[in-house]
This record gives structure tokens, C-alpha cells and sequence, in this order.
């Protein structure tokens, strides 16, 4: 019995609610979907960033008797190869801005 009166509660606000969705006009539908098409023409994707952006420095570990000079110059050629990398992530950026500033 509880489970018929909790339906027949539940009816009036289950159609209120359902029928409030057609109440807009012809008008705002229409803009509605302009302003949602237009978004999606507008949207641009962007690409995936090269590896050079997310490249880690690569670790340096001592050798049992290494001379601590060898290991200061492998660290210096490491340190080298990742600003190597990161120039060629700020040209890749640099490439990128000037692309899509002239799209818009």
C-alpha cells in the first residue's frame, strides 16, 4: 500500500519535471544550437607536445672508482642534452603560437 501511495506522490513532479524541458521557444532552441555549433567549429585541437617538453634530466650515478671529474663531465653532457631538448620544446611552442594566432 505504502509503495501505490509513493508512485502516486511521485507522478505530479515526474511529468512537471519532464514537461518544463519542451517549454522553450522555437527561438532559444535555435540559439542554443547555434552557440553550441559554433563552439565546435570554433575549437581548435591541439597537438600532442613533443618528447623534447617532457623529457627528464637523465641521472648521472657514480661508478665505484670514478674519478669525480668523469662524473661532474657526464652530468655536464647530460645537463647539455636537456637544454638542447628544451630549445627545441620553446621553438616547437614559439611554431605553435604563431599557428594558431594566425587561425583565430
Amino acid at each position: 500500500m505504502e509503495r501505490k501511495a509513493l508512485i502516486a506522490a511521485m507522478l505530479p513532479i515526474v511529468v512537471i519535471l519532464t514537461g518544463a524541458k519542451g517549454c522553450q521557444t522555437l527561438d532559444a532552441r535555435a540559439e542554443a544550437a547555434a552557440q553550441t555549433k559554433g563552439q565546435a567549429a570554433a575549437a581548435i585541437e591541439f597537438p600532442d607536445l613533443p618528447a623534447a617538453c617532457t623529457a627528464h634530466v637523465v641521472r648521472v650515478k657514480p661508478k665505484i672508482g670514478e674519478k669525480f671529474r668523469w662524473i661532474n663531465q657526464r652530468w655536464e653532457v647530460t645537463a647539455d642534452n636537456r637544454d638542447l631538448l628544451a630549445d627545441d620544446c620553446a621553438a616547437w611552442g614559439l611554431d605553435m603560437q604563431t599557428q594558431y594566432a594566425g587561425s583565430r
